[in-house]
């Protein structure tokens, strides 16, 4: 059997690494996508939540000052006899609270890097926010990005609401 010579060497060499290198790249490229198309289908979980909270309350929940959804019982639900609005709602976990439907509260698939998610509500409307990896992303909206909201370490650049 005959052995290689160098510039073949080299040029085998050559040809793996580029090889490494798009696939490299593409697998890194296809990993954030997927954690944006992860984002996207979050935010259509909790709407799909949100809505079931205002059709059994008559409002949508209200916001933390971090940008929590303040719509949790640990409890039974406790309505004021008036307004029939929820009295004891307390501030929802992501990750860990159960809310409309959802086992689990979707958290960022960041969180470990400190990315979250970004509600804001007056009751009457809301708008959720989050942070998507590719600025190539065609719902990548740079007017919220220069809102400079701030989805956990990232500042927020899609959104959506009522």
């Amino acid at each position: 059997m005959k052995k290689f010579n160098k510039s073949e060497t080299k040029s085998i060499i050559i040809i793996f690494c580029v090889l490494f290198f798009i696939t490299g790249f593409n697998l890194s490229l296809s990993l954030r996508r997927g954690r944006d198309s992860i984002r996207k289908n979050d935010i259509s979980a909790i709407q799909n939540s949100l809505d079931t909270y205002l059709q059994k309350y008559k409002t949508y929940p209200l916001s933390g000052s971090n940008g929590e959804i303040i719509g949790c019982f640990s409890g039974g639900v406790q309505l004021d006899p008036i307004s029939e609005k929820p009295t004891n709602a307390e501030v929802c976990k992501w990750g860990q609270s159960k809310f409309e439907g959802v086992n689990f509260m979707p958290q960022d698939p960041s969180f470990k890097k400190g990315a979250s998610y970004f509600f804001v509500s007056d009751g009457r409307k809301y708008k959720f926010y989050i942070s998507l990896e590719g600025k190539d992303e065609a719902e990548y909206t740079p007017t919220i990005a220069l809102m400079n909201l701030h989805c956990g370490t990232k500042i927020c650049n899609y959104g959506r609401g009522n």
